[in-house]
């Protein structure tokens, strides 16, 4: 049996051996402050924005015209060539998404009748509807329905085919119609 010869001592002596810094590492540490310092401003710069957005939402919050909310900004005058589109599609945009869901869902309350997809263009105004019907007088009496809620105006079916799914015939449709906007 050889003898075991026992590890190294660690030097644990970090006082001893001090080096100063390189070129190198000043050099790392300016770049490293000024980068700090350009963030810094960024920050600053973007907090200032904040604000001033906050501001002027809170000032057409409480006017509530959407032509103010164009002209909230400061620095940023609108002509009239640009303000009438920009209103024309905030207008188009106005509109009331929850009534014309509960419109659409009395229109199809009818067992016979069901609505498969639902598509908008809020800025044509346009609704675009599918679903599938019994036959084709039911599908005729939902398009009939679209239009007595007074938000949906020009109604009419598109398209239809009859489709025969087992012992079952039905007529799948689609349908447009005018959304109008709230005024």
């Amino acid at each position: 049996m050889t003898p075991r010869r026992a590890p190294p001592r660690p030097n644990l002596d970090f006082s001893g051996s001090l080096r100063r810094p390189s070129a190198l590492g000043w050099l790392l540490l300016a770049f490293g402050l000024v980068a700090s310092a350009g963030v810094v401003h960024e920050y600053d710069v973007l907090e200032t924005r904040v604000a001033e957005e906050t501001h002027a939402l809170a000032r057409v919050r409480r006017n509530g015209d959407a032509g103010a909310a164009l002209q909230a900004r400061p620095g940023v005058p609108l002509t009239d060539a640009e303000l009438k589109p920009a209103l024309a599609v905030a207008h188009a945009l106005n509109r009331d998404g929850l009534a014309l869901l509960s419109l659409l869902e009395q229109a199809a309350d009818d067992p016979g009748v069901a609505l498969l997809e639902v598509d908008q263009d809020a800025t044509k105004g346009l609704l675009k509807l599918a679903g599938e019907a019994r036959n084709l007088a039911e599908a005729f009496a939902f398009v009939q329905r679209l239009e007595t809620g007074g938000m949906l105006r020009e109604a009419r079916l598109s398209g239809y085919e009859f489709r025969q799914d087992g012992p079952q015939q039905g007529v799948r449709f689609t349908a447009q119609a005018r959304w109008e906007a709230i005024r």
